[in-house]
């Protein structure tokens, strides 16, 4: 009897023994496989509120005419400004939990590593919106000269006497406070609950689509002239052997475009259409990366990783990333909706402006990223 129970006791202890060693290795493997995406992750800059903060502090000059009298953002008549506060004081903007917000951020600053005190005008302002109801993942761009109402900090207003609360470009919130006042100012005034972002230089996009092998564009013969003026420019600011004709198109046709002409055909607004077609061209060579993303091997992967990711800055920790890569698994197969803001027949030009008529656009962007079917 007691040589049956100490076998049944060994049983016990060497199965014991055994799910611990089966847990212990799984443990190891999870670490390994957190610690491996987390060095990738790593490379990515994380930025705090308070470094943006800084910016107007280090900044203290004013614009003056040519007799020395200061000079006044542009801001658009008090009647309409007044109703723009009025607006951007109404409450924080809508979120919903089956909803996730990101602004992504592309700026054209030729001197990115003083990305914290000269972010530069966000030249392409795009909303990503992740609807887990509906399966989709809207792409909703702002316009850079559409007109918000931008409320300054106290802080900004001591530092730059000429910053008067009112309507201005969009695009100026990021030069002037940072990607964190960017984001206070599209909640302000579209009402969407936004907080985190992804900012990028537009030479960085060149590296990325470059990785990536190229991405297919259909462009007019129109838009390859103008799209090549933007790519001898960035050619020459990068140092490129014989920049007036290495990376030139020859024409226009279904093409399959590098980075540099990519990225020159996304900022070219000299042809029909201006700001709002170029607006287009940018979520198109958006989505043409995310559907390259996902066919990407494994070395392309990593050399995307090791060349992008120390040079996009976001405000979301390691940890938050690193819990969205489950759910971004999931991502790759939701469809992709394009929009745009202003609306069309909702907005009015004022001063060079364009001024979206808040109530109305609300209403539908809300409808649209906030559907549940």
């Amino acid at each position: 009897m007691t040589q049956n129970k100490k076998k049944k006791t060994n049983k016990r202890n060497v199965a014991v023994i055994v799910t611990c060693a089966v847990l212990a290795l799984i443990l190891i493997l999870v670490l390994c496989v957190y610690l491996f995406i987390k060095s990738y992750v790593d490379k990515i800059n994380t930025v705090d509120r308070e470094d943006w903060n800084n910016i107007s502090v280090e900044d203290s000059t004013t614009e003056t005419d040519e007799n020395g009298n200061i000079v006044d953002n542009p801001t658009m008549p008090s009647e309409i400004n007044s109703q723009g506060a009025e607006n951007f004081g109404d409450g924080e903007g809508v979120g919903k939990d089956y909803v996730k917000n990101y602004v992504f951020i592309g700026t054209d600053n030729r001197h990115f590593e003083n990305i914290l005190t000269n972010p530069g005008n966000s030249d392409s302002i795009i909303l990503v919106s992740i609807n887990s109801k509906t399966k989709k993942i809207y792409l909703t761009s702002i316009m850079r000269d559409t007109a918000a109402y931008i409320q300054y900090t106290d802080q900004m207003k001591a530092a730059h006497s000429n910053w008067k609360d009112g309507y201005d470009k969009i695009n100026q919130a990021n030069a002037r406070g940072g990607s964190e006042f960017l984001l206070d100012i599209i909640e302000g005034n579209f009402k969407i609950k936004v907080d985190d972002y992804v900012l990028v230089d537009f030479y960085n996009l060149i590296d990325i689509i470059d990785i990536l092998g190229g991405i297919p564009m259909t462009l007019t013969d129109a838009e390859a002239e103008a799209a090549n003026n933007y790519i001898r420019d960035m050619d020459f600011d990068r140092g490129v052997e014989n920049w007036q004709t290495a990376n030139t198109l020859s024409g226009g046709g279904d093409l399959i475009l590098n980075g540099v002409q990519a990225v020159g055909y996304a900022r070219e607004r000299q042809t029909a259409g201006s700001d709002f077609n170029r607006t287009s061209r940018q979520r198109a060579v958006i989505e043409q990366i995310m559907i390259k993303a996902k066919k990407m091997s494994l070395s392309q992967l990593d050399d995307l990783a090791d060349t992008i990711l120390p040079k996009v800055y976001t405000n979301m920790s390691s940890e938050q990333i690193i819990g969205m890569i489950p759910d971004a698994v999931t991502y790759l197969g939701y469809d992709i909706e394009q929009l745009r803001i202003p609306f069309d027949n909702m907005y009015q030009s004022v001063d060079g402006n364009l001024l979206p008529d808040y109530e109305a656009t609300i209403e539908k962007l809300q409808s649209i990223i906030f559907a549940t079917e």
